[in-house]
């Protein structure tokens, strides 16, 4: 089906997705790549201490979740942190891995039809070449 599965995390979504992905890559014997991206979207010149913290941060966050979740399951697990805008890091390292299917959570607010998704899922949705599939957060479903 899927030998590589691209999981992509950011937020409060990022456990219920990761748990997810990780019980869907051990079913299928798929390799699991994590990627967290840091948004640079704000000033693309701008590289200094704060942003460096975000990435440290942001990659030591990356590795508890994916250790967490795997616990003791045999799934081949691979983590990267990027910079940059997260659609376009999300799809290019989806590129790179040769990924057959990218997991995102579901973000955003209820109440506006664009924000259901959010914008950088709903963005993925429309430019990937691969499947997408979002994963409720974990107020809308109940765990396996």
């Amino acid at each position: 089906m899927y030998d590589t599965i691209l999981v992509a995390i950011e937020d409060e979504s990022a456990r219920k997705t990761l748990e997810y992905a990780v019980g869907l890559a051990d079913r299928i014997d798929a390799a699991l790549h994590v990627l967290t991206v840091v948004d640079a979207t704000g000033n693309p010149m701008k590289f200094g201490v704060a942003e460096v913290d975000d990435l440290n941060r942001a990659a030591s966050t990356l590795r508890e979740e994916a250790v967490t979740a795997i616990d003791d399951r045999d799934v081949e697990l691979h983590a990267a942190v990027r910079r940059g805008r997260p659609d376009e890091e999300i799809l290019a390292y989806a590129d790179e891995i040769e990924a057959g299917l990218i997991l995102v959570g579901r973000q955003g607010e209820r109440d506006l039809p664009t924000a259901i998704l959010g914008s950088t899922t709903d963005r993925l949705v429309r430019q990937s070449p691969v499947p997408v599939a979002v994963v409720p957060d974990a107020n809308d479903v109940e765990s396996e």
